[in-house]
């Protein structure tokens, strides 16, 4: 969390409700925030009927049509999308 308060220094003229102090809320810690790159090509997947489901041990399990397939990382995540035709 990140604490900031602006203030005028002392003395100062209309200075009334000018303190503010804000709080950085993000959902997630840095390191714990999902890439750009993991998001977008689920949801590239999501288009073309795959639905992803991200598992615990970082893998990934695709299933579509009563077919899965597992992919054991981000990388083979996407050799999967290029080998069904959602990215190239």
């Amino acid at each position: 969390m990140t604490s900031h308060t602006n203030e005028k220094a002392p003395g100062a003229i209309n200075t009334e409700g000018l303190a503010t102090d804000t709080t950085n809320d993000l959902n997630f810690a840095t390191g714990e925030r999902p890439s750009k790159a993991v998001a977008t090509l689920i949801a590239e997947l999501a288009i073309r009927g795959h639905a992803v489901h991200q598992l615990q041990d970082g893998g990934f399990f695709v299933c579509n049509h009563g077919q899965s397939h597992y992919a054991p990382d981000f990388y083979a995540l996407q050799r999967f999308a290029i080998k069904v035709g959602v990215k190239q």
